[in-house]
């Protein structure tokens, strides 16, 4: 599914690039950006890739139209319907104690929990999804510590 970018690149106060990509994923967007300014490299810019989502800018275009939105909506593509209403956009991320959110590597609560549900069903692809996990992270942890002796 195709996504719009937008792209901010900077280099010692003077603005080098900025625009919008489509593209799958945030790498392309990458590549684009080193392609437009003619560069192998990064190092030494600030440059920020951000997702735009579509209801970000219809909302953006109703709001700059005073509050109207047009009565022929702007085409987009299939691949960029809105979800239906009520669905959640993105999952829970889980919150370790004493930790920071998203990151779970800051928590042995957390860990403890994992540690114990793995014990009794020593899936780490059941595991994962039941503490909204990365499958490869759980994985590391499980191999670092030594969870299968």
């Amino acid at each position: 599914m195709n996504k719009l970018y937008y792209i901010v690149c900077d280099d010692k106060e003077v603005n080098v690039f900025e625009g919008r990509y489509q593209g799958r994923t945030r790498g392309e967007a990458l590549k684009f950006l080193k392609q437009s300014i003619g560069r192998k490299s990064l190092c030494g810019l600030v440059f920020t890739i951000t997702e735009i989502p579509v209801p970000l800018i219809r909302e953006i275009v109703a709001e700059i139209l005073g509050g109207e939105i047009p009565a022929t909506p702007l085409p987009i593509e299939e691949s960029l319907v809105e979800p239906e209403p009520g669905t959640p956009l993105a999952k829970p991320v889980p919150v370790a104690s004493g930790g920071k959110p998203g990151n779970p590597g800051f928590g042995k609560d957390l860990w403890t929990q994992v540690k114990a549900y793995w014990e009794g069903c020593h899936s780490a692809k059941k595991t994962a999804e039941h503490f909204g996990l990365s499958p490869n992270t759980l994985k590391t942890r499980i191999r670092r510590e030594g969870w299968n002796q």
